[in-house]
């Protein structure tokens, strides 16, 4: 698959910029105590998450609930390895989520008085690439953590394949988990021993998660892992083994450990108040209504009082998401071995939490959701068909109901809602399919939030 084919693809499923976090019926909270979890949820989601695994083609989701300042519910649904019933202890891969963990043992550190956010970075380790960059011996913890180093996510992003500054640290917003390994490579220089161990010692240990790692897991724990699977439900045909630590990827953990993790942020167990505030403190603004924090994006309602922290993973065969609400002591993890698996996530949101779709609103679009369009069935039949695009693949769209469902061995499956007669979206991200009638025939675009367009195609 194209790399950078398979880059807007991940992007699409990693957009985490949250905006404006607003419970849309608020009179329902007479306190900022009071859950934001249904108190039927297991009914909810016993009835609900088998059939979207079978909707959506995405063979195991596990759900972890707290409410309150108790863990509620942790259970593991579907077949974690095709033909094997999931057990509780699933392991899954939970791509990014990775970060927000490495950012908590790092303001420990920070905390122990062993690690300073805005020392250099320089009198540990300097990559190559930038070595001769003036900005290298400015660059900080802060910046990495903020995601304001200048870098792109990855530097084979760049045309020479190389790490480089796209702007001055700390002067904007750029999401980027080649700093994350920058910081990585800083802290092992200076303590001489990996992550992992550092990790292990300062967040894993005392929080009791003994299932999970950095690195990639003893051969007899893999019967309980998630292998990844493709947008048809199939496994994928690549190893996607880990053979080294990465603090932006890759966390192998359970639903039960996330739990624990979160309870560890709620409670905080691992950092003081002080440096939990430090933690969760806006350093910028990633777009016009969402703050980043020190590895967390963080949404507030000005008017209640109630946020939400937040860190979603995505990668090929894994869709993961991770919210806290840290004053009324509720937090939802969503884990998924599919492709698919954001049209999962997000269905559960939306069940579960209290005016659950009024967060994904906020949680997933940076500007307002449309309002939903209903359109007669011949009219869907009109556009409904193989579209060959321009990035080498096919995109089908079928009838779901009065809606549109997407088939493509590379974009995700998911139900497009109408905005009108030839303009499309999906629930879990903010873009739109717009079908024209042309000489040529039926053509479709793919458009960005910007308008900008990422894909086309042509009906066969």
């Amino acid at each position: 698959m194209n790399i950078d084919l398979l880059e807007m693809i991940n992007r699409i499923i990693l957009l985490v910029f949250i905006a404006n976090f607003s419970l849309g019926h608020s009179q329902k909270l007479n306190t900022i105590n009071e859950s934001l979890v249904l108190e039927n949820h297991q009914s909810i989601l016993d009835t609900l998450v088998p059939k979207l695994l079978e909707k959506f083609k995405v063979p195991a989701a596990g759900v972890g609930i707290i409410s309150n300042g108790e863990i509620v519910f942790d259970h593991v649904y579907g077949e974690h390895q095709l033909g094997k019933k999931a057990p509780s202890n699933t392991i899954f891969n939970v791509a990014s989520i990775t970060k927000s963990v490495v950012a908590l043992t790092t303001m420990k550190l920070v905390q122990n008085g062993d690690w300073n956010i805005d020392e250099p970075l320089a009198n540990y380790f300097t990559d190559p690439d930038v070595v001769n960059d003036s900005r290298s011996k400015d660059l900080t913890t802060r910046h990495v953590l903020s995601h304001t180093t200048g870098f792109k996510n990855w530097r084979w992003h760049e045309k020479d394949k190389k790490l480089q500054f796209n702007f001055d640290p700390g002067t904007q917003y750029q999401y980027s988990g080649e700093g994350m390994e920058y910081l990585r490579k800083a802290i092992e220089k200076k303590f001489g021993i990996g992550l992992e161990k550092i990790v292990d010692s300062l967040v894993f240990q005392p929080l009791k998660m003994e299932n999970t790692t950095l690195n990639w897991i003893a051969d007899k724990d893999t019967l309980h892992f998630a292998k990844w699977h493709d947008t048809f439900g199939k496994l994928h045909n690549v190893d996607h083994r880990t053979p080294e630590t990465n603090a932006a990827d890759d966390l192998l953990i359970t639903i039960s450990d996330m739990l624990k993790f979160d309870m560890g942020v709620i409670e905080h167990q691992i950092l003081d108040d002080k440096f939990q505030t430090v933690m969760l403190k806006p350093q910028i603004q990633a777009n016009k209504n969402v703050d980043q924090s020190l590895g967390w994006v963080v949404l507030k309602n000005q008017k209640s009082g109630i946020y939400l922290i937040n860190h979603d993973g995505g990668d090929t065969g894994v869709v993961a998401t991770n919210i806290i609400f840290p004053n009324t002591k509720d937090a939802i993890c969503i884990f998924t071995n599919g492709n698919n698996g954001a049209s999962v996530t997000n269905m559960i949101i939306k069940e579960v939490i209290l005016d659950g779709l009024e967060v994904i609103k906020k949680l997933r679009w940076e500007n307002e959701m449309p309002e939903i369009v209903n359109i007669k069935r011949e009219d869907l039949k009109k556009i409904s068909g193989i579209y060959k695009t321009d990035r080498g693949f096919d995109i089908e769209f079928k009838l779901d109901g009065n809606h549109l469902m997407t088939e493509s061995e590379v974009y995700p499956r998911q139900t497009l809602f109408a905005k009108s007669e030839t303009e499309f979206f999906p629930l879990p991200f903010e873009v739109y399919f717009v079908f024209t009638e042309t000489e040529e025939g039926m053509t479709m675009k793919l458009l960005n939030p910007d308008k900008s367009k990422g894909l086309q195609g042509i009906r066969d």
